[in-house]
């Protein structure tokens, strides 16, 4: 549910172990005939807390349906390597549980297309669904995969900080003009304090981006790498870093060995961006101060990345309809509203009870930004491949450029062959 990101390696693993995959097609009589119990693999994995949202939707849904049976298989912190071990041994669980993954796997018939599923059940109603959300999981139009939540980028801003600062508390419809003058004034180099910590992974870099229409994991004729707002948002995020000192570089967020929530809770950053995985933890163990979140800056849009992972099932499995079952109470009214008690992700639909139980928790007192960020979560670009593919090689060429190695217009050209290169 947190941030993105498996390397080349994988890559390669994943052409390796799916080439000797069986491609037939399953069908299925009616999985519960007879009266039997019918068993449903499942895959799990992430914090205890994610855990405990999974297992308390599938006793729900078994006691509702007492003629399916879920088990778990726990895919551990290394899901990706651990779910092609299993799909390469012929022992995938019947549901997958994967992200970035899902376009690849699709392509190698792997996955089993849900199309059919939705078209016949009056019950599933897909229009709920945040349009980016659902494209995200497409191949040549056919569905592999729906989410059950997602979580977008906002800012966690120290109000403290701001008081002290004499500066007004940011607003959700503020730009990133004004986000950067806030940060500038939130800079203390005496204290070694920072106005924002800029971490140069995927969603915060084509954050900035996506905001000033680029798309840098997009098919290389749609990235607009070679536009004036791309060379304008590189030379922003080096000013940012390298001339007005207001994020820490690459090198300084290394030596200080924590990660972006403790660098906010100890202080040393006034504003990070996040999306809800922190609020469980901020809530059980309370930071120090007052603080509160706001969306994401504008610029040309007010568009924000989102990570997701989605429920997909095994082409292999022997019980289709049993896994549409399971995967449609996951992904339903129900399972929405289990995501929305846990506070640690917005249901990844438009669920009006669902999403308002996230903003009748008032944790924290602008959850609104959460829920008003949704309808403008862009995730499409993670999930064709090509992040997986490439985002290494961009992470080194941005630090190179935040280490004043390169200049914007050096690292654009990089990131345009880089780009290039991998189309070929």
């Amino acid at each position: 549910m947190k941030k993105f990101g498996v390397g080349l390696a994988v890559i390669v693993l994943l052409a390796g172990l799916l080439s000797g995959c069986s491609k037939g097609e399953v069908t299925g009589n009616p999985d519960t005939a007879g009266g039997k119990q019918t068993v449903i693999r499942m895959a799990v994995s992430g914090s205890e807390q994610e855990k405990q949202l999974r297992y308390e939707t599938a006793n729900l849904f078994m006691k509702e349906h007492p003629d399916i049976k879920i088990e778990w298989v726990d895919i551990g912190t290394e899901r990706y390597q651990k779910t092609l071990t299993l799909i390469s041994g012929g022992n995938a669980p019947d549901i997958l549980y994967i992200n970035e993954w899902t376009v690849p796997l699709a392509k190698r018939d792997v996955l089993l297309p849900l199309d059919d599923y939705i078209n016949k059940d009056p019950d599933f109603n897909l229009g709920e669904f945040y349009p980016s959300v659902i494209d995200a999981y497409k191949v040549d139009g056919k569905l592999y995969g729906i989410p059950q939540e997602i979580s977008p980028y906002v800012i966690f801003y120290n109000k403290d900080l701001f008081d002290k600062a004499n500066l007004p508390y940011p607003k959700d419809n503020w730009t990133e003009e004004q986000f950067l003058e806030t940060a500038s004034k939130l800079t203390d180099p005496a204290n070694k304090r920072y106005g924002y910590l800029y971490e140069n992974f995927g969603a915060p870099l084509d954050g900035f981006l996506t905001r000033n229409n680029v798309e840098l994991y997009a098919d290389p004729a749609n990235t607009h790498l070679d536009s004036p707002e791309a060379l304008e948002t590189l030379t922003m995020l080096k000013k940012m870093v390298v001339d007005d000192h207001v994020s820490p570089s690459p090198s300084e967020q290394q030596a200080a060995g924590q990660g972006s929530d403790a660098q906010f809770r100890n202080q040393q950053v006034a504003m990070i961006s996040s999306g809800m995985w922190y609020l469980p933890t901020f809530k059980k163990d309370p930071l120090p101060f007052k603080w509160d979140v706001v969306r994401m800056p504008a610029k040309q849009n007010q568009q924000t990345k989102v990570g997701a992972l989605s429920w997909s099932i095994s082409k292999s499995t022997k019980h289709p309809e049993a896994a549409w079952e399971v995967l449609k109470f996951f992904v339903g009214a129900e399972g929405m509203k289990i995501v929305a008690k846990y506070n640690m992700a917005l249901p990844a639909s438009s669920n009006a009870e669902a999403n308002q139980l996230i903003l009748d928790s008032a944790f924290p007192e602008n959850v609104k930004a959460f829920v008003d960020s949704a309808p403008d979560v862009r995730m499409t670009e993670f999930m064709n491949g090509r992040y997986s593919e490439i985002s290494d090689a961009v992470k080194e060429i941005v630090d190179r450029m935040m280490l004043g190695q390169l200049t914007p217009e050096q690292a654009r050209q990089e990131l345009i062959a880089k780009v290039n290169e991998k189309s070929s």
